[in-house]
């Protein structure tokens, strides 16, 4: 894919979440919200757009790594974009999400960098079973059996999934948080690259010693 082309996409995706999490806003943050959340994977999945946490995972069984991590560097800034882009639109037309997510914010923040680490972490594996079921399960509906039960596992149990939070954090964003905002999604980042590695490093070793 393309380096525009690949943007394009990536941006795509980060609109999708954020749409997503305008949707789980709206619905009072209740466990059908995080169903409704599913929507913007089973978008991106269906129509090949570029997730940070859906591709990360795949850095380890790609022999063209450091063109692979290029590629993701390009996807998180797009998604990142993506996800700018309908914060500034959410907090126009929907000002009471925007109060929805400040609070929200200010919790996020006040989480320590191990907290967002690890609970990225295990976002990161929850997204990594959830793509790889879609790309390699045989038959229609099966494909989506993951993303149905995964996306609201990780809402529900409050993990931190580095794209959901760029739009939570900048719809949610005041004066003063730049800084702690970065750090907090750079680590986040790490977590879920980490968590969605476990199965990838796991299938090579079973390899090697097969």
């Amino acid at each position: 894919m393309k380096k525009l082309e690949l943007l394009v996409s990536s941006i795509l995706a980060g609109l999708l979440i954020g749409v997503s999490g305008a949707i789980y806003l709206g619905s009072g943050k209740i466990p059908f919200g995080a169903v409704l959340f599913s929507v913007a994977l089973f978008t991106i999945c269906t129509r090949g757009m570029a997730l940070f946490t859906g591709r990360v995972g795949y850095l380890i069984t790609r022999n063209d790594r450091m063109v692979c991590v290029g590629e993701l560097l390009i996807i998180w800034l797009g998604n990142l974009i993506g996800c700018a882009v309908t914060a500034l639109a959410v907090a126009y037309a929907k000002p009471a999400y925007r109060q929805m997510a400040c609070e929200l914010t200010a919790r996020k923040l006040s989480e320590s960098p191990v907290q967002i680490f690890l609970l990225g972490v295990m976002c990161g594996l929850l997204m990594y079973i959830a793509v790889d079921h879609f790309r390699t399960w045989q038959g229609d509906f099966g494909r989506f059996v993951g993303i149905l039960l995964c996306v609201p596992a990780f809402i529900l149990a409050g993990f931190e999934h580095v794209v959901a939070d760029m739009f939570y954090l900048m719809l949610g964003v005041q004066q003063g948080m730049i800084g702690k905002i970065i750090v907090f999604l750079l680590v986040c980042s790490l977590g879920n690259a980490c968590g969605a590695w476990l199965i990838p490093l796991w299938d090579k070793l079973r390899m090697k010693q097969g």
